[in-house]
């Protein structure tokens, strides 16, 4: 329900002003607003009401809104009155310069919000960049897909088409929409080439988590394992096999992997005493899906991100930003000590304190036979790599205009990946539903108006796109006029707009399809 009501306000804030930089500018020039909506009302609106000339209403559907201008064939497709003789007042009537304007003052209005909130943000909270050179400085590590293509693991990504990103999220997306990567792969330089099949790998398969921090092995430990019985015991800790000792996940992975040797020794940390293990080599040692590696959270730092399907402590009192503290007046630090005390305590009453607003609130949990609270913790560790730059106005504001032309530059780049089948991103758009399911569960204000601002200038540069039905179609139109002095009969913009809405609903209709089938795919039958 949050993630809901995040979106839909999301969608009210953008469309109210996008719908409104319509309005405004048809009002300067004394063109008459028949109709202003939030939201769809086909068929019948929720709340609607005249004042003056203008009616006011909010839709059923969530798809959008209008504005309804006298004199324009638009959404309505209302070509009734343009039958009649032509009115000062209309839109039709006006000079194509106005009538210009008047169709991008909502991609302009959308451009300023994004303006205002980067601004607001950089002075307040500040500007935030996850330092591509703080989260690369050990190397990085790959999945499977993007060892696949061509990456290793502890590479350094020095540039994409000869630019280097110093904010991580665009490097990652960079490469996808660059051609040629340059590598720094232990001090020798090695240049990467992905076609458009590998590129489309990562995005099916892997998408943005294809690369990462490396995780350093002492911050993990065993919590199952499906292979042989007396490998391994529950809480111990993976130092090397052999005379190896690792440094990252990634090492050890890499090494299990290329085993060729029937037995090994494994060197493990078991309640804080190296112990050495010898076993044969088997599938359930190689194939690292086996490992139930835990993260060993830091609890000072984490706080509860997320709950499990029928998590009992949620349904016991645990909410979304709580911080465990203490378990039965003992305090506990890790997630491995949490883990440990509650295995102890199976089946029995616990009591748990944890802060919650900077007050302290003791819990009583009644554990079940698994003795697991089913909550996710999340220790910001992307904060480690964040650069927080708090700036004044005069030089935020220009970092705002910077910002939001780097977010319009990856609208272009988005969409020219998304018309080269071969990649399949075009079966990654998402609908309203499918982009309200990636949000977080709890509300964040500041994660809320980022997400405004990034969305608004996506809405500036969708509504840009010559397509009939859409702003830049109609602008399209009046910039012909403006250089030919010819326009199009009402006739053929009728047909003209049909053609557009026909491609927008059709186009909507297969985003909203797929994300609603995957939706309740999961709820009904589990898949992912």
């Amino acid at each position: 329900m949050i993630q809901l009501a995040q979106i839909l306000f999301i969608l009210s804030v953008l469309v109210i002003l996008h719908e409104f930089g319509h309005y405004i500018t048809a009002k300067m020039f004394k063109v008459k607003v028949e109709k202003f909506y939030l939201f769809m009302d086909a068929g019948f609106a929720l709340i609607k009401k005249k004042i003056g000339e203008t009616e006011w209403g909010i839709g059923w559907l969530p798809l959008g809104g209008y504005v309804k201008l006298s004199g324009m064939i638009d959404e309505s497709m209302d070509t009734e009155q343009m039958k009649q003789e032509a009115q000062p007042w209309e839109f039709r009537s006006k000079p194509a310069w106005q009538r210009l304007i008047i169709m991008l003052g909502g991609i302009i209005v959308n451009i300023l919000l994004a303006w205002f909130i980067f601004t607001i943000m950089y002075t307040t909270v500040g500007k935030k960049v996850i330092s591509t050179e703080e989260l690369q400085k050990n190397g990085l590590s790959f999945g499977e897909v993007g060892q696949n293509v061509g990456f290793k693991n502890g590479d350094k990504i020095v540039a994409i088409d000869g630019k280097f990103y110093d904010d991580f999220k665009f490097m990652t997306m960079g490469v996808l929409f660059g051609d040629k990567i340059e590598i720094d792969r232990q001090g020798e330089k090695v240049e990467l080439l992905l076609t458009d099949e590998q590129k489309g790998e990562i995005i099916k398969k892997e998408g943005r988590g294809f690369v990462h921090a490396r995780s350093e092995m002492n911050h993990y430990f065993i919590d199952s394992f499906k292979g042989k019985k007396n490998t391994f015991e529950k809480y111990d800790e993976i130092v090397g096999v052999n005379e190896k000792r690792f440094t990252y996940v990634d090492e050890f992975v890499d090494t299990m992997k290329n085993l060729k040797a029937d037995s090994i020794t494994l060197v493990l940390n078991r309640n804080n005493n190296e112990v050495l293990v010898t076993t044969a080599v088997d599938t359930s040692l190689t194939n690292f899906s086996n490992y139930g590696l835990a993260y060993n959270y830091n609890l000072k730092n984490s706080i509860i991100s997320g709950f499990a399907e029928n998590s009992i402590g949620e349904k016991q009192g645990l909410l979304f930003n709580d911080k465990v503290i203490r378990v039965n007046n003992t305090a506990v630090e890790t997630n491995k000590a949490l883990n440990k005390i509650l295995s102890e305590n199976k089946e029995k009453e616990i009591s748990l304190t944890v802060l919650r607003k900077g007050e302290e609130v003791t819990l009583p949990i009644k554990l079940d036979k698994t003795g697991k609270l089913g909550i996710g913790l999340d220790d910001k560790e992307e904060e480690k790599f964040t650069v927080v730059e708090k700036l004044g106005f005069a030089a935020a504001f220009p970092e705002a205009v910077k910002q939001s032309w780097s977010l319009f530059k990856y609208n272009v780049q988005s969409l020219k990946l998304i018309a080269r089948p071969k990649t399949g991103a075009y079966t990654q758009v998402q609908s309203p539903i499918g982009i309200a399911r990636r949000l977080p569960d709890s509300w964040n204000w500041e994660f809320i108006w980022n997400f405004t601002a990034l969305f608004s200038i996506g809405l500036a540069f969708m509504n840009l796109l010559p397509i009939p039905g859409l702003d830049g179609g109609h602008a399209l139109f009046t910039i012909a006029e403006m250089i030919t002095g010819k326009t199009l009969s009402d006739k053929a913009m009728g047909y003209v707009q049909t053609a557009g809405m026909i491609i927008l609903l059709t186009l909507m209709a297969l985003t909203f399809g797929k994300d609603i089938y995957i939706w309740v795919s999961e709820i009904f039958f589990n898949k992912n």
